[in-house]
């Protein structure tokens, strides 16, 4: 798999583009039963994915044969009046034959047409509609629909099967293999502690995380993995120094995200903030337990067993400090002794 900026080493691929413009690791994560049905329906089997740098997509899905290559949004010549033109001049030279448009926007609609491309489907709500060719657009009530629920309406539109009800990244046998052998001498149970957020107002914060270590760790007598970013260094460091930085409690923090996602498919349960971690640990196959106290969610998981404040949780809202850590304790050892 290849990764380069749209336009930056122009080259002829040909096939299917797939337009994500969202973000985030979980975007990413949400999305990825849809790229795969849509690879699926395709000659080639597979897919070349435009998106953004943030989401990590290269890392993610390098193991991943529905897709060929990523391309990434450059947000200084893509975005602004001209960034639907500027972007379908960049995408010309890779002669696309079809793109799907997993966003409303007018302006990859645009792009697509400027770039030559014969086939272009989209969500066709508002001015995008225009440069599409497909007529099974979504309604202007879709504009309520959440990012999946937008998808899964377009897969729906076109007969496309969706392959799959909820995201599975494979994990490689060999990675999983090395991190059994690298801490197989450390107590069980195992727990991914997902400590990342990527607003403040997701975030547990340290001492309700060391709260819930300090219980685990007395009733089951196992070992915590603080799994996250460069930017959870102050964080992982106040929960380790809190407990004389033990040997049961592992910061993984420097670690390649597909690296990460192998740390976590070896643990026995997974517990964390709202961010592309808990997605990433649910994708993997590991039961989790997801805070949502900033922000509800946005799809339903059957891996991953959230906990909310009692009453109402709207996004961007900070009620984190009403989950206790004594419930989330409770949660995750009951669902260890069905395990």
């Amino acid at each position: 798999m290849e990764a380069e900026t749209a336009g930056a080493n122009p080259r002829h691929i040909g096939g299917t583009l797939v337009i994500q413009p969202l973000p985030g690791i979980g975007d990413a994560i949400w999305l990825l039963p849809h790229l795969k049905s849509i690879a699926a329906q395709t000659e080639e089997k597979t897919v070349t994915l435009l998106t953004k740098k943030r989401s990590m997509a290269d890392a993610l899905f390098q193991r991943l044969d529905c897709v060929r290559d990523v391309l990434w949004l450059d947000d200084d010549r893509h975005r602004g009046p001209f960034g639907g033109f500027n972007l379908g001049t960049a995408l010309k030279p890779y002669g696309f034959d079809t793109v799907w448009i997993l966003h409303a926007s007018a302006r990859y609609g645009l792009a697509s047409w400027r770039a030559g491309i014969g086939e272009r489907i989209g969500y066709g709500i508002g001015w995008q509609d225009a440069f599409l060719t497909s007529q099974h657009s979504l309604s202007r009530e879709a504009r309520k629909f959440t990012a999946i629920e937008k998808a899964n309406q377009l897969l729906l539109n076109h007969s496309v099967p969706k392959l799959e009800s909820m995201p599975n990244l494979p994990v490689p046998a060999s990675m999983r293999e090395e991190n059994m052998r690298r801490f197989a001498d450390l107590p069980r149970p195992w727990i991914s502690f997902i400590i990342g957020a990527s607003e403040p107002f997701k975030q547990w914060g340290a001492e309700n995380f060391g709260a819930l270590a300090d219980r685990l760790r007395r009733e089951t007598g196992g070992t915590i993995f603080l799994i996250g970013g460069p930017g959870e260094a102050d964080l992982a460091d106040r929960l380790h120094t809190r407990f004389g930085r033990p040997d049961w409690m592992i910061p993984m923090l420097t670690q390649p995200i597909l690296d990460s996602a192998a740390t976590i498919s070896v643990t026995d349960i997974a517990v964390g903030n709202d961010t592309g971690g808990l997605n990433l640990a649910a994708a993997t196959g590991i039961r989790s337990v997801g805070l949502f106290g900033g922000s509800r969610p946005m799809m339903e998981d059957s891996r991953i067993d959230v906990v909310m404040p009692y009453g109402d949780v709207r996004y961007g809202t900070d009620r984190m400090s009403d989950i206790g850590p004594d419930r989330v304790a409770d949660r995750i050892i009951s669902t260890l002794a069905e395990n």
